[in-house]
């Protein structure tokens, strides 16, 4: 609970250091952006990011926020659209009843390390909900971008000065190498056109002793029986707009049947699981939640796994081998059915 009056703090503040540093230039943060090609600092020209040495344009400012993408060039936009039509539900400070932090505190470990006066670097941010939980930490700085537009939704909500935003690709991350305490990427990785070349994108941000947070789905013959598997060679090739009518049409009614074969278990379950295309909320824990809040959830979760143009999970033997390869030693680890894969591991001081 000590992260409520902070997270209260944060949320009431302003969002005038950032704004003060796209207006005149003065970088307010110990780690900067650079050109990710090359790594060469960048400087602030009007609302423009220039390579320091060849004057080249590398990223245009629009709305306060650094955009490294162009427009169009997104195959994340499914997740901006997403973002933007369910603001609220997973967000603790606005009213769900999901317990958001205690989620990522338990499966990141985070509480376990020392985090005062820390940066850290969040790869693929989405719409700010687990930012909003990164800023319950005592961070010193955090650095969070996305491939969408979500960002402008984060943007709208999360007003802390030790917040720092940019649309970026997680191929071409706008800061040096080694230089974050912390990185954190969590329902990602699985969402990219290639998660292995993902990966090891992330692990080259963290310093030596840093800690990288990592979370993938996860390939296995039981995760991949689930029924977003039968269905998403058709879902991903017609408009989102189809899927977000689906689930907002017929999401009470799928809510019920699906729950009803759960309870009723066995060869009913296991039907549920593996054909039917609602998902369902088990509440408790950190989803204890009312009905009605539950199946507005599921209808958000339905649509996330059916309209990505990725879904990739890695296999824990994959995920455990990179870690390994790129200097990491896993410190915590989790991929226990129906568990997806994710772990906590501490960069070496000599890699």
């Amino acid at each position: 609970m000590l992260g409520w009056p902070l997270l209260l703090l944060n949320l009431t503040g302003n969002n005038l250091g950032a704004i003060n540093f796209m207006k005149t230039g003065v970088e307010q943060f110990s780690i900067s952006f650079v050109n990710p090609a090359t790594g060469v600092p960048l400087n602030h020209v009007g609302d423009t990011l220039i390579d320091s040495e060849d004057r080249s344009e590398i990223a245009r400012i629009v709305d306060q926020i650094p955009r490294f993408v162009e427009p169009g060039d997104n195959y994340a936009e499914s997740f901006g659209w997403q973002w933007k039509h369910w603001r609220d539900n997973q967000s603790e400070s606005r009213g769900a009843s999901v317990k958001q932090r205690e989620l990522i505190l338990e499966r990141t470990h985070f509480a376990e390390y020392d985090l005062a006066g820390k940066t850290v670097l969040e790869c693929g941010m989405g719409g700010g909900d687990d930012t909003e939980v990164l800023l319950t930490l005592p961070f010193s700085e955090i650095h969070s971008f996305d491939l969408s537009t979500a960002v402008e939704r984060a943007q709208h909500h999360l007003h802390d000065e030790r917040l720092k935003l940019s649309q970026a690709s997680i191929y071409a991350i706008p800061y040096p190498d080694r230089v974050f305490d912390f990185v954190f990427c969590h329902r990602v990785l699985q969402h990219t056109p290639d998660p292995e070349k993902s990966l090891r994108c992330i692990c080259k941000k963290v310093k030596s002793c840093g800690i990288l947070f990592i979370h993938s789905y996860k390939r296995s013959p039981e995760h991949m029986a689930e029924w977003r598997y039968k269905y998403r060679w058709f879902t991903t090739r017609v408009p989102k707009e189809w899927i977000y009518y689906y689930v907002q049409c017929f999401g009470w009614l799928l809510h019920h049947f699906v729950d009803f074969f759960y309870q009723l278990g066995g060869p009913y379950l296991s039907f549920a699981y593996r054909y039917f295309p609602f998902y369902r909320v088990n509440r408790t824990g950190v989803y204890a939640m009312d009905k009605k809040e539950a199946i507005e959830l599921e209808k958000m979760i339905t649509f996330d796994a059916l309209t990505p143009r990725y879904d990739s999970p890695m296999t824990t033997s994959q995920l455990k081998s990179i870690l390994t390869d790129e200097g990491f030693v896993i410190e915590h680890i989790e991929d226990r059915f129906p568990s997806p894969v994710y772990a906590t591991a501490r960069k070496n001081l000599v890699d």
